[in-house]
């Protein structure tokens, strides 16, 4: 199995800057932008609608997703796969993409992977493209979480639960430095990935209180047994005492992580 990096371009951040929905320059809307897939479902629908006014081609596929040396690498995979793998949307349409599993995730396990969504070359008309100039295709980067049974981490229409029976990350963080700068290393020692954004240090679970605000939105994943690291703004670093805070999902109140002992 072929490992994978550097896939993270275009419209990577489109799942920090619009939680439910992505829409890229080429008037392409992508929803839902975060996928799971549980024990008892078989997969999950994406949904890609043109607001364009000219007819999009799209491929669709899915990698495996690890993080090894606190780097994200993807490697082509079967587990899930996506149908149709290409869609031509008409301008005003929408088309269904299922994600279906074909493994049985083990119990107490997550499995990582990325929904990959390009745009393929000669999407616009051709009397169009000789006055575009430089065309560019934009590629969407969208998680996908396959939960083992015992697990959950995202709330269902078709079910009511307790929100304090979900699974979550156990994170802990410190400080390391390399390349003359210090940065945040965050260690996930649960059995399922953390989301992290709105990462800040303060007294209180306050963002406008904040002391030392890392991101006002997402900053990153950290995937179970793995550890990630992202810099601290130029010669800042919290005062003592201070608390690391951070969302773990959207519209949720700010967590206390705990520094590493």
């Amino acid at each position: 199995m072929k490992l994978k990096t550097g896939l993270l371009f275009c419209a990577l951040w489109l799942t920090a800057l619009c939680p439910q929905f992505a829409l890229a320059a080429s008037s392409v809307l992508v929803w839902p932008v975060y996928q799971v897939i549980e024990a008892d479902q078989q997969g999950s629908a994406l949904w890609l609608e043109n607001r364009g006014s000219y007819p999009v081609s799209l491929q669709v596929r899915v990698l495996g997703w690890q993080q090894q040396d606190q780097r994200d690498r993807y490697a082509d995979q079967q587990d899930v796969i996506a149908s149709p793998p290409f869609a031509t949307v008409e301008p005003g349409k929408r088309q269904l993409i299922r994600l279906m599993r074909t493994v049985t995730v083990p119990a107490g396990r997550e499995q990582s992977y990325r929904i990959v969504i390009d745009e393929l070359p000669g999407s616009l008309p051709k009397e169009m493209q000789e006055h575009a100039g430089l065309q560019l295709q934009m590629r969407y980067l969208l998680p996908l979480f396959l939960d083992g049974e015992g697990l959950w981490t995202q709330e269902r229409t078709d079910r009511k639960r307790d929100a304090s029976t979900a699974t979550r990350p156990q994170l802990s963080w410190t400080f390391s430095q390399r390349e003359g700068k210090t940065w945040l290393t965050v260690r996930n020692q649960g059995v399922v990935h953390a989301r992290l954004s709105n990462v800040f240090w303060g007294s209180s679970n306050k963002p406008e209180q904040a002391s030392l605000r890392l991101s006002e939105g997402f900053l990153g994943y950290v995937l179970p047994g793995q550890k990630m690291s992202f810099p601290l703004p130029a010669k800042r670093q919290p005062s003592g005492g201070q608390t690391l805070y951070a969302q773990l999902a959207d519209n949720t109140t700010p967590v206390a992580i705990q520094a590493a002992n």
